[in-house]
């Protein structure tokens, strides 16, 4: 649990869940499909043309999207109910990979076991939504 918790709230607050949503709606907007090569025959008398239609469904159908969109929301609705402090703390140590709890200590001026513990306040509550 801990670490799909780590990896959702690193890639949130990095951007990288955005990055992901953004690129899966492309590769859904940029599918078109196999290629019909059954060349001659007759024609469609019941072919429908509305490619925003068949687009808005497999944009609504996509198991992928919804997760990481799912995710996205229950993140940021739940991050929205914590004091200023925790939301800073936490942000700032999930932006990059490269921050200690050192570095977060001496940049709100707590101590290490404060921070770490917030986190983990913040962590279990989102284990429990996600």
């Amino acid at each position: 649990m801990a670490d799909r918790i780590d990896s959702i709230l690193r890639d949130y607050f990095s951007g990288l869940l955005d990055l992901k949503i953004k690129q899966r709606k492309y590769e859904i907007r940029n599918d078109y499909g196999p290629t019909d090569e059954n060349i001659g025959g007759g024609k469609a008398l019941n072919k429908h043309a509305r490619p925003l239609d068949d687009m808005m469904i497999r944009l609504e159908s996509d198991k992928t999207l919804q997760s990481l969109t799912k995710q996205k929301k229950d993140v940021e609705r739940w991050i929205a109910t914590f004091e200023s402090d925790k939301q800073k703390v936490v942000k700032y140590y999930y932006a990059s990979k490269s921050i200690t709890w050192t570095k977060v200590a001496q940049q709100f001026h707590i101590s290490e076991s404060t921070a770490k513990s917030w986190r983990v306040e913040v962590k279990h509550i989102l284990g429990a939504v996600l």
